[in-house]
């Protein structure tokens, strides 16, 4: 089950310029007379703060049992700010990548038990977000590594990581995810494209996991695809 780029990072757009003096100007204004946000928002995101970073402490612990914990309490936490914020995106996908990572370690048994639910929460993501790059990078993932038995469909899944790179061309996690779907699917000359524009990406950004699996992505590539790094324009 692929879970990779989920974070919790804004969803800027990315690439936005600066607006002009006159238009920021208004900007401000609205955004002053906006109301303060309710106590229920308030406390909501602070759940939904809580639970990204239990989350993103799991992802960054080699101990075990601390991982588990981490991820526990980012469910309990994300829970707690979905039923704050029930129209939220963010706080469903932290949801859903708490709950996908605790199903995955559990193994094959645990993580197909779970599937149903993790693509309900999905799907509620995209709901309200289309274009949420987490979320259409997770569903891509999922449809590209899943057995066909249990939903997977490749072609529909380079279909959701192509156009989460799209949306996300900055986005070290997701490229690297795309090239390892464009190996599945014996695209060998693509995925080494992708993968070595992941590693450019992830060194300006000083990302150095990100650049170490996508280096060890392109070595692996190399030695097992024979001619296709010339293919790639090397």
């Amino acid at each position: 089950m692929a879970l990779a780029g989920f974070s919790s990072r804004a969803l800027a757009g990315p690439g936005a310029s600066a607006s002009p003096p006159e238009v920021a100007t208004g900007a401000t204004r609205l955004e002053e007379s906006k109301p303060p946000p309710s106590p229920r928002e308030t406390e909501g995101r602070q759940e939904l703060e809580r639970a990204s970073r239990y989350l993103a402490a799991a992802e960054k612990t080699d101990d075990e049992d601390e991982r588990q914990r981490n991820y526990e309490l980012s469910v309990q936490h994300a829970e707690r700010a979905v039923a704050l914020l029930p129209d939220d995106p963010d706080a469903h996908f932290v949801l859903f990548g708490s709950k996908g990572r605790i199903a995955q370690n559990g193994g094959l048994a645990s993580a197909a038990m779970a599937l149903s639910s993790l693509n309900d929460e999905l799907d509620q993501v995209l709901r309200l977000d289309p274009d949420h790059t987490d979320a259409l990078a997770a569903r891509g993932g999922m449809l590209m590594k899943l057995p066909r038995l249990l939903g997977g469909d490749t072609t529909e899944g380079l279909h959701y990581l192509e156009r989460a790179t799209e949306l996300n061309p900055d986005g070290a996690g997701t490229r690297l995810e795309l090239a390892e779907a464009y190996e599945i699917v014996g695209r060998d000359a693509d995925a080494l494209r992708a993968a070595r524009e992941a590693i450019a990406i992830a060194e300006r950004k000083g990302e150095s996991a990100k650049a170490h699996r996508a280096r060890e992505f392109v070595r692996d590539l190399e030695a097992s695809c024979g001619g296709c790094a010339m293919a790639a324009g090397e």
